[in-house]
């Protein structure tokens, strides 16, 4: 599996037009939907989502906008697959996509924690001679991050400040017996390696799992996870040092209406990444 944390072409050249079968209709994927929709780039987009009602009134917004009959007809009438629904989806559907020889863009990287799933990607997108493209998503400085990590990084440390909103059904909040309600002031509700954070926070912490990839690996990332009563916005903040020098890039991310767990910047950053794609100019490493 190659993992590409900031776009090359895949395989061999640039794509005039693209077809996607897009995994998920929530905000990520409508937004996807409603900024290609009618661009040079891509042609069509196959959408697969359990509540179909979703893709349907998406469908009369943007035309190039098709309810899948099924996955797999989709997969084969696509040029790559798009992942923008929970990690269980990436280990149901992105097999069936690299076996069929198909790159892949995934935004729930944290599916890839398991470390017998991750080889197992590997090894199929080697065989199939195609490509795993995770986007920078919610973070900026993920391309210092790979480049450092061509020599030896020594620390990587990843703090993320939220509101309590944000955390409201996560289970580990619960079993640890935090009362959302009663924090009045920042306090930090996790602290530990990225390994477990994504563990704990599925739909909350992929950017950690993003920033393992990129650097030190899950079992030698640290997490700090704040929830933050005042915070308006979904923040991060990278530390990194090693022989490079050192890193400290902070990101402060609006967070989207509908679901606050999710930052609009991840959306943007999935964008970017089909129309590098799609595209003949790359910018970044």
């Amino acid at each position: 599996m190659t993992i590409r944390l900031n776009y090359s072409p895949s395989s061999t050249n640039p794509v005039d037009t693209m077809k996607l079968t897009v995994i998920g209709c929530g905000s990520i994927g409508k937004t996807l939907a409603n900024m290609l929709d009618g661009t040079d780039g891509v042609e069509a987009m196959y959408f697969v989502d359990r509540n179909k009602t979703r893709i349907e009134k998406l469908s009369r917004q943007c035309p190039s906008v098709k309810c899948a009959d099924d996955y797999e007809s989709a997969v084969e009438k696509s040029d790559v697959v798009v992942e923008v629904a929970s990690q269980s989806a990436v280990k149901e559907y992105i097999p069936h996509a690299l076996e069929s020889g198909k790159d892949v863009i995934v935004m729930s990287v944290g599916a890839f924690v398991d470390d017998e799933f991750r080889e197992k990607c590997k090894v199929m997108a080697k065989q199939n001679h195609c490509r795993v493209y995770v986007p920078s998503g919610a973070v900026c400085g993920i391309d210092g991050i790979t480049a450092a990590a061509v020599e030896d990084i020594e620390e990587v440390i990843l703090m993320t400040y939220k509101h309590p909103e944000v955390f409201k059904d996560v289970k580990y909040i619960k079993e640890k017996g935090i009362n959302l309600k009663n924090i009045k002031r920042p306090t930090v509700v996790y602290n530990g390696l990225a390994k477990d954070a994504v563990r704990h926070f599925p739909k909350n912490i992929n950017v950690a799992a993003t920033l393992s990839l990129a650097g030190l690996g899950m079992e030698n990332t640290r997490v700090r996870i704040v929830v933050d009563p005042k915070a308006l916005k979904n923040t991060h903040r990278i530390i990194a040092k090693g022989r490079f020098g050192e890193i400290e890039c902070w990101t402060r991310n609006t967070p989207f209406p509908d679901n606050p767990r999710t930052s609009y910047l991840a959306a943007l950053s999935l964008i970017s990444a089909v129309k590098k794609i799609s595209g003949s100019f790359w910018i970044g490493v």
